[in-house]
């Protein structure tokens, strides 16, 4: 029986099932295993990435907006959603990684970061929400935090457009 037939689990026989579900098995364990090389390889690599000086980021010119993200993760490699002091492997470690590289936040204690719901080691989810507060182009108007200082209004550049959070974070 090859694995690709789609005969429904009500018509294969008993033996015919664990045929299927040893394929199956098989798929998800060389799966797996195939994203576990390719994040360690990852990891390798951008620890041998020369790393350059970054340029001095000013967030005071910058108002804030509060934002929900819906995200969706493939969990096999990390150890859960949620950070934990004897690991930083964990999705949520990943997620402020990239808000702070690409300066979306200044830092996760300023971000007024809020998550509902956990994952355990090796779960995927397709729904995590979490809520936090991120750099906007925008001066004013519907949601923006404007900075107490004011100083976000004496920005050079775009003032109009919004910062395609999606794009940057998927990047």
């Amino acid at each position: 029986m090859a694995l690709s037939e789609t005969r429904k689990p009500e018509e294969l026989t008993r033996e015919e099932l664990i045929v299927k579900v040893n394929q199956l098995q098989e798929i998800v364990s060389r799966l797996e295993s195939t994203n576990n090389t390719t994040t360690e390889q990852l990891v390798i690599q951008k620890k041998q990435r020369k790393q350059k000086p970054q340029r001095k980021f000013d967030f005071t010119k910058y108002n804030a907006r509060h934002v929900a993200l819906k995200i969706a993760y493939l969990g096999w490699s990390y150890d859960g959603f949620q950070s934990q002091d004897t690991t930083d492997n964990t999705i949520e470690a990943r997620l402020f990684e990239a808000l702070t590289k690409t300066r979306l936040i200044e830092k996760r204690q300023t971000s007024n970061y809020h998550r509902c719901g956990r994952t355990d080691k090796g779960v995927s989810a397709f729904g995590q929400v979490i809520s936090l507060d991120l750099r906007t182009n925008l001066t004013e108007g519907a949601g923006v935090i404007p900075r107490p200082e004011g100083t976000a209004n004496h920005r050079e550049g775009d003032n109009t457009t919004e910062i395609n959070y999606v794009y940057i974070l998927n990047k």
